[in-house]
């Protein structure tokens, strides 16, 4: 008779405490291990602040005969309980894009908060969860992609990004790629990898809506400046914040978009910071906790750093593509190399027109100088 050991190696439960089963049917599932198997379940200590779902284990991470059977790793590590109703979702590939994190709620409404966490794992999630309302945090194809496996959830998303979410079309033309050499690379993408289609927004919203879903009130904060519609999400009642793309990742804010906005961004920032939360689930880098406004100045400050760099650079005149090719932005350009260096010029270009507008630059005979 094999051995199943469903030691999760790194997998824990806090303080060890076994969560309750909340995803899937664990009581079948163990009924149906403990008639074939002899079972070691055995949990390990973590730092109190993680909580894992013991619903994940029995089917996911599997040692038969001394050979791990891993399925699905991400989903096991994926979801961890943030308050009595809130859960960090984590995507495929760790939050990196073309994935990207959620949150779920499981209220008297159980309500998700993007759906970029990637096909595999959104197709088990809505297997044994009644989802009936998802909210987009805005409208890029890494929070939106999945909508088509809840095809009787209603759907939000704040008005000035319904069109890009809508209408692959229009996601193209902020991304500047409608008609040009661009566009074909960004359908392949779009299609082929996120399985992207329009979507139809049921609601729109606005700044301070509130989701009231139970227990649980979500407000929305409007956070323009990644997108025009970029909102983050405050649970009122555990003070978690959901960024969405203010990110906090180490490359700082990107704004490459024509909706794209710096100052809005600036504004944005500094409004999430003065709201004191102290948990924050990123869009791509996962839960933060601790002093989530230093975090945020940080990532505020790489939007003056590239400032910095670029009026150093201006000292001599200098073209657009002369600034472009510096790669301030990027450092170097992955590939496919043409979309990096148009979201570096869109971006680039961004920050010479509030250098123009301050005074900071000016611009003759097409060359641009620090002033």
């Amino acid at each position: 008779m094999p051995i199943v050991d469903l030691r999760f190696r790194n997998r824990f439960f806090g303080e060890n405490k076994i969560a309750a089963p909340f995803l899937f049917n664990v009581a079948i599932r163990w009924k149906a291990l403990m008639g074939c198997c002899k079972i070691l379940n055995k949990t390990l200590s973590a730092p109190k602040q993680q909580f894992y779902l013991l619903s994940e284990i029995p089917t996911r991470l599997l040692l038969v005969d001394n050979v791990w059977l891993e399925q699905e790793l991400e989903m096991l590590k994926s979801t961890i309980q943030l308050s009595d109703t809130l859960y960090f979702v984590q995507s495929l590939n760790m939050g990196r894009y073309p994935y990207a994190n959620s949150i779920l709620i499981c209220d008297d409404t159980k309500l998700m908060v993007d759906l970029g966490v990637g096909s595999s794992i959104l197709s088990e999630l809505v297997k044994e969860v009644e989802i009936s309302d998802v909210v987009f945090s805005h409208c890029h194809e890494d929070h939106t992609a999945g909508s088509f496996l809840l095809p009787k959830a209603k759907f939000y998303a704040h008005t000035l990004d319904v069109d890009a979410i809508e209408s692959l079309d229009q996601l193209k033309e902020r991304y500047l790629v409608k008609g040009t050499d661009l566009e074909e690379a960004y359908d392949k993408a779009f299609f082929e990898l996120l399985n992207l289609r329009n979507c139809h927004i049921n609601e729109q919203i606005t700044d301070e809506y509130i989701f009231a879903l139970g227990k649980t009130n979500l407000k929305v904060i409007h956070t323009p400046g990644h997108s025009a519609g970029h909102c983050c999400f405050l649970d009122q009642s555990s003070g978690v914040l959901f960024l969405a793309d203010i990110d906090l990742s180490s490359f700082g804010p990107w704004y490459g978009c024509a909706d794209s906005n710096i100052d809005q961004f600036i504004s944005s920032i500094r409004r999430l910071t003065s709201l004191k939360a102290e948990t924050a689930v990123s869009g791509h880098k996962g839960i933060i906790r601790g002093d989530i406004g230093t975090k945020l100045q940080t990532f505020l400050e790489k939007i003056f750093e590239r400032e910095r760099k670029l009026l150093e650079f201006l000292e001599k005149e200098r073209t657009l593509r002369e600034v472009i090719n510096k790669a301030i932005i990027y450092g170097k350009f992955g590939e496919p190399k043409e979309v990096y260096e148009l979201m570096e010029e869109v971006m680039i270009r961004k920050h010479l027109e509030r250098l123009l507008r301050t005074g900071a630059a000016s611009y003759e005979k097409g060359e641009y100088v620090a002033t």
